[in-house]
């Protein structure tokens, strides 16, 4: 194995646990989210992790043919899903402490368009470059993001009580 592929993998997989252990000590109250040091590390990180993704696939040491359609609605899979997840940035204006709930635009059918976007691009993106090996990883990326959506469900169960109830019934994901 290529030792930069190897480096990449290493450091998507760092950006991941320190994306786990900072939800972890949310979850346990022994982080401050509005810390300004702590939100600043963070997004640090998870702009490391989505740059990180980009050099992975395209490094990919093991390139596997796809058939050309196949790597196309990867590709559209990524630009989906790159709509998705700026578009809920840009509605949401932020991506920690948001203190309302947001039911319009992307969120009135997608409770997580930015966490679906994520998906979006990590598969897509891999499938695009035929890395097969990089998508394997990427399953690593996308339990975590259904996990840190699982957390944030809960989160916004306890914030907003019957309100949330109410509109999971109405949207997807």
């Amino acid at each position: 194995m290529n030792i930069d592929y190897s480096l990449l993998v290493g450091v998507f997989v760092a950006c991941l646990a320190i994306r786990g252990g900072y939800e972890i000590l949310k979850e346990t109250h022994k982080i401050n989210p509005e810390s300004k040091p702590a939100y600043a590390v963070i997004l640090t990180v998870m702009l490391t992790l989505w740059l990180t993704w980009f050099g992975l696939c395209a490094a990919e040491v093991h390139q596997f043919e796809l058939p050309r359609l196949v790597r196309w609605l990867g590709f559209g899979m990524f630009i989906g899903g790159v709509i998705l997840a700026v578009g809920a940035l840009i509605q949401l204006r932020g991506v920690e402490n948001i203190n309302h709930l947001v039911t319009s635009g992307l969120f009135k059918k997608i409770r997580h368009p930015m966490y679906l976007g994520f998906i979006g691009w990590l598969l897509g993106w891999s499938l695009f470059h035929s890395a097969l090996v990089s998508l394997g990883i990427g399953v690593l990326g996308v339990a975590s993001v259904l996990w840190w959506r699982h957390l944030e469900e809960t989160r916004l169960r306890l914030q907003f009580g019957e309100a949330y109830e109410q509109y999971r019934l109405t949207t997807w994901f």
